[in-house]
């Protein structure tokens, strides 16, 4: 199964980010701006806000382009320099087996995940995380993948930084219709739970539980109502060349560190979705996909 052609560019930032440190989940509480923060993407730039009050911020996020669209925040770790997370981020993606285990570990300690969006190109789509006072790091992931964005120059990377204040006036919002989490089954190994049912125009909550793992949340269309989960898990095993779900249509989230959660607001149209993760295990390198960790969910 190609790397390249499975988007499996993820997959290797998830090895990247299985952070060491302690990571609090918080939920959000409510975004703190009464309009959400925009973040557009595209080939001929980032623009992305500056500035934040703490707290529950929202963020809305929009690509021009298909080589873009996969916008995380990170928070650098004391002594991290942003030009150290550029080059661990870069090597993540550049490396396989045990030198990308240990590459994945490099990025843990430099920086803690705090996901963020994945979208296409006619769709915009939102997020909203907790955050406490301090910089913060908004970059493009796909930036640092290589042939599969834009492939810019070491350096020259999209990356802007976000500076985020002390809190201001809290507002509530609807809470989220359904919670995904990513777990350690018991025998089983690392599986999405779902609680509650995902709804049209309602939040979705997405939560990283997985021990010392970083993970992600990516939801494709089905277009084929014959699809089951057999088939997935045979693609990431390898025995089929091609995915059974849209791999041009992504939404979700990138890579969270384990103990952080973020409440999605992609705007998914009834129907059948494939969660998946393109994250490897920062056990054996495998995607976690191919250890079982997907599902499909359908939204009403």
């Amino acid at each position: 199964m190609s790397r390249r052609n499975a988007l499996v560019g993820l997959t290797a930032l998830g090895t990247t980010a299985a952070m060491g440190g302690t990571a609090r989940a918080r939920a959000p509480r409510g975004p703190r701006h009464t309009a959400p923060l925009d973040i557009v993407t595209g080939e001929d730039g980032l623009s992305a806000p500056s500035d934040a009050g703490a707290g529950a911020v929202t963020f809305r996020l929009r690509t021009t382009s298909d080589l873009t669209g996969a916008v995380g925040l990170a928070r650098l770790r004391h002594g991290v320099t942003e030009a150290e997370f550029r080059t661990r981020l870069r090597r993540v993606f550049a490396t396989k087996g045990q030198e990308n285990i240990e590459a994945a570990k490099a990025l843990m300690a430099a920086a803690e995940l705090y996901g963020g969006g994945l979208t296409h190109v006619g769709t915009d789509t939102g997020f909203t995380v907790q955050l406490e006072a301090g910089r913060y790091l908004i970059f493009e992931f796909l930036d640092f993948e290589g042939a599969r964005g834009r492939n810019p120059a070491p350096g020259q990377e999209y990356v802007r930084v976000l500076t985020v204040h002390q809190p201001r006036e809290q507002r509530s919002t609807a809470p989220p219709a359904a919670t995904i989490t990513a777990w350690e089954s018991p025998g089983l190994g690392p599986r999405f739970a779902l609680r509650g049912r995902l709804k049209r125009g309602r939040p979705l909550r997405y939560v990283n539980h997985m021990p010392g793992q970083v993970d992600e949340l990516a939801l494709y269309p089905l277009t084929d109502d014959t699809v089951t989960e057999d088939d997935i898990q045979a693609y990431f095993e390898g025995a089929v060349p091609t995915p059974p779900f849209d791999v041009t249509r992504w939404l979700g989230t990138p890579p969270l560190s384990p103990g952080r959660q973020i409440a999605l607001a992609a705007p998914c149209s009834p129907g059948r979705y494939a969660a998946i993760t393109w994250v490897t295990s920062i056990h054996d390198a495998r995607p976690l996909a191919a250890h079982g960790q997907h599902r499909i969910l359908t939204v009403v």
